[in-house]
């Protein structure tokens, strides 16, 4: 470095270069910029059609182990059936852990849903641990199994986002929620509704946060939920006519953010529970009548020109 501040100096004195050119060199030489990385030529070898016919390999082999299992599984003991969906779940993780670091995307993609696997075996594993050998209630067994699978799941997500562990975690949450709610007396009907809702509004924000990934596997689920939720108190005798606003303020809600926000998925959304709310409004408040019919007609018109409007003033939003 010595050496190079002589040389520079030296150039500076005999007008070679200037100050500015001498301080620019010593930052080039202090700071190098690094190399450009090489293009990883590995990633991606295996076709995808390779991908599939693996899959289907698999179930294929999987069934034929479950068909020949049954022909002596009533023989077995419950301690005996347990064991054996543990020991599947074992191999399912311990072959999905093996393939966790792999540069190909096809390895990756298997390794999660090897992962997802070993979630249900060892699921099975502890529903007959708590159904027939330790005698719990169902909605006990089921809250435990679900709330066991929250924490599996969510470590499983965060040491690998992927679309099959963010469908077991939310799977497994769900099943804790609903579970829980039936340890005491039964609820009416229309209670899951409002319930599954509030959880797919949760599920929605918190991945929205970025929080869950992949965010927008969570920003689906919970809207799949919401609508669900609405679909059911819709159901129910003295809660059908809120639950059809619920649903409908819902798909508008997406809807709505979705044009706001140009988020062609909220869009996606909202005009699937558009198409599944109005019909029903119709029907509840008019009947199968001209009326009702002659409403469905209106709310698609306006539809359409809602669509060609936007289309047109997109730019001034």
């Amino acid at each position: 470095m010595i050496d190079l501040n002589r040389q520079l100096e030296r150039w500076i004195g005999d007008g070679i270069i200037t100050s500015e050119q001498a301080e620019l060199m010593r930052h080039s030489v202090l700071q190098p910029e690094p190399p450009p990385e090489l293009p990883d030529v590995e990633e991606g070898r295996i076709p995808i059609i390779t991908e599939i016919l693996g899959y289907v390999g698999a179930a294929l082999a999987i069934w034929a182990v479950m068909f020949l299992v049954s022909e002596f599984w009533e023989n077995l003991s419950d301690w005996a059936q347990a064991g054996l969906f543990g020991a599947l779940g074992i191999v399912l993780f311990a072959s999905g852990a093996t393939l966790l670091d792999t540069i190909e995307p096809a390895f990756r993609r298997l390794s999660s849903v090897l992962w997802a696997g070993s979630v249900l075996a060892g699921g099975g594993a502890l529903f007959i641990v708590f159904d027939p050998i330790l005698s719990y209630s169902p909605q006990t067994t089921w809250t435990l199994i679900g709330a066991i699978g929250v924490v599996v799941g969510g470590l499983m997500l965060r040491r690998q986002p992927s679309v099959a562990q963010h469908l077991v975690l939310f799977g497994a949450a769900m099943t804790t929620i609903m579970s829980a709610i039936r340890l005491g007396p039964e609820p009416e009907f229309f209670v899951y509704g409002f319930v599954a809702w509030g959880v797919g509004l949760t599920w929605l924000l918190v991945s929205r946060s970025g929080i869950l990934q992949p965010f927008s596997v969570g920003i689906v689920l919970g809207a799949i939920a919401m609508l669900y939720g609405a679909q059911i108190a819709a159901i129910e005798g003295e809660t059908d006519t809120f639950g059809i606003f619920l649903g409908l303020a819902t798909a508008a809600l997406f809807a709505t953010a979705g044009v706001m926000m140009r988020d062609r998925l909220a869009i996606i959304l909202g005009g699937i529970g558009i198409f599944w709310f109005v019909p029903q409004a119709m029907f509840h408040f008019f009947g199968e009548t001209f009326g009702g019919m002659f409403g469905i007609f209106v709310t698609g018109m306006l539809i359409i020109g809602l669509a060609i409007w936007f289309g047109r003033h997109r730019e001034a939003l």
